[in-house]
């Protein structure tokens, strides 16, 4: 019998890591449809992540269900990284973070025109981004996480926060001018259903704003190439450059494409550094990321993609 390709969605919830090795040829890319390369680009202990034949970008397997994912981002270990410490109280470098987007959103959106409207902030965490958000442009923040920690933080703030993903978020969550969803798409099990609920809750002609880590920036580039080189060890090591988190990488290319087959117009797409402020790691890390994000510079593949996606006014371009 012939053999068929098929989608991530459909890895077996039992699948050991050697018989996902074994038949890793026979899944297509959950971006673009495309065959995944059978050679792993990177071993981790009990899962690997194959690269994309056509657009590049990288898939993790084996792939958990949206549930599965659900759980892991609300577990005690995951709420308190250090990561999301250093990003949650309205300091400073959050305060240049918020300006930073709404400066990118500038070219698309009529920013004093959202003094007094809401924006929905998907992945929101405990609503720091809001909060500054709503200090700096007047805005009335609405968020949504997976995390009931996140969630019930920002309610004891008072500010409108929902459980779960955006996909099941209450139905008046709609007509929105604006969007985000900030470090967020690469945790996504079905990144193309998670565009398109984004669409069908903005208004036409709204943006929705997104980050996302370049899987071709230098650091990823020199990860795979460790990876590779020492078999995948230290395991600490490579667990925290790739987390089990992260279930799909990015290209520009890819990222554009995927937004486009969900019905959105590309406003924009670029990459840009992670400042040295955001780097959540030990000194000696921070300053190895630093250097390789030097190289991204001449590289012109900058860590972090950043894209504004457009519904159109009109019916066009529906996905």
């Amino acid at each position: 019998m012939a053999e068929t390709s098929q989608t991530i969605g459909e890895t077996s919830p039992g699948q050991t890591l050697e018989q996902l090795q074994a038949g890793a040829a026979g899944f297509s890319c959950v971006i673009c449809g495309q065959p995944l390369r059978s050679e792993p680009a990177i071993r981790l202990v009990k899962s690997q992540l194959n690269a994309c034949e056509a657009c590049g970008s990288w898939t993790y397997l084996p792939r958990r269900s949206s549930s599965e994912q659900a759980a892991i981002h609300d577990t005690e270990e995951y709420f308190d990284h250090p990561y999301f410490a250093l990003r949650r109280s309205v300091s400073p470098a959050l305060i240049r973070r918020c300006r930073d987007i709404f400066g990118r959103l500038e070219q698309s959106t009529d920013i004093a025109a959202l003094r007094g409207q809401r924006l929905l902030d998907v992945g929101c965490d405990t609503g720091g981004f809001l909060q500054a958000a709503r200090q700096e442009f007047g805005i009335v923040p609405v968020g949504v996480d997976a995390a009931s920690r996140s969630v019930e933080a920002m309610q004891r703030q008072g500010i409108e926060a929902h459980l779960g993903s955006i996909e099941r978020a209450p139905s008046h969550l709609i007509d929105f001018p604006v969007i985000t969803a900030i470090d967020l798409i690469e945790h996504v099990s079905d990144p193309a259903g998670f565009l398109r609920e984004i669409r069908e809750r903005l208004r036409p002609g709204g943006v929705v704003y997104l980050e996302t880590p370049n899987i071709q920036s230098a650091v990823y580039r020199v990860g795979c190439a460790l990876n590779r080189l020492t078999h995948g060890r230290p395991e600490g090591l490579f667990e925290r450059l790739f987390p089990p988190q992260h279930v799909q990488y990015f290209t520009m290319t890819s990222l554009a494409g995927l937004a486009r087959t969900a019905g959105f117009e590309v406003v924009q797409i670029q990459n840009r550094v992670l400042p040295w402020g955001d780097i959540a790691a030990s000194m000696p890390v921070r300053t190895a990321m630093s250097a390789m994000q030097l190289l991204d510079r001449g590289l012109g593949a900058r860590i972090l993609i950043w894209a504004v996606l457009k519904r159109p006014a009109s019916g066009a371009g529906r996905g």
